[in-house]
């Protein structure tokens, strides 16, 4: 697969396929600017608010879900569980999940949520790191 384009000058360009599997390749949050930090805290109330009709959201809930539905539990402790696994589904979700239309920082604030929801620690986390806040220098004493 070839993509073609003209540059200002007018100069064909040619793309091929193995830079636009590179370019696509790279994960989702790679690119992603948070306005926030991820939040356990809004992801559970995301989660309560929109997915509550068909998961069970936490162990306090009663809820009557259709068979074959994963807990969130579940989902958070599946074997080979990724955060990208999770948000390429609530970016364009199967049937019959329903599209949400959530922004992309409500999708990391309920990936944050379903980290607390991991149990086994010897797993990689859903989330990358957070970078470190830069801190300002401290004023010297003379």
């Amino acid at each position: 697969m070839k993509l073609i384009r003209r540059d200002r000058s007018g100069a064909t360009v040619v793309i091929g396929a193995a830079t636009l599997a590179f370019v696509t390749a790279a994960p989702l949050w790679a690119a992603v600017e948070t306005k926030s930090p991820p939040s356990p805290e809004r992801g559970h109330a995301l989660a309560q608010k929109f997915c509550t009709n068909c998961h069970v959201i936490d162990d306090s809930s009663n809820t009557t879900v259709p068979a074959g539905v994963p807990a969130f539990r579940g989902i958070a402790n599946k074997p080979g569980q990724t955060g990208q696994n999770i948000m390429n589904v609530l970016i364009k979700p199967h049937t019959p999940m329903p599209d949400m239309n959530l922004t992309r920082d409500e999708i990391v604030d309920i990936i944050s949520y379903l980290e607390t929801l991991r149990t086994n620690e010897a797993v990689p986390p859903l989330l990358p790191p957070s970078p470190p806040v830069p801190q300002s220098p401290k004023p010297e004493h003379s």
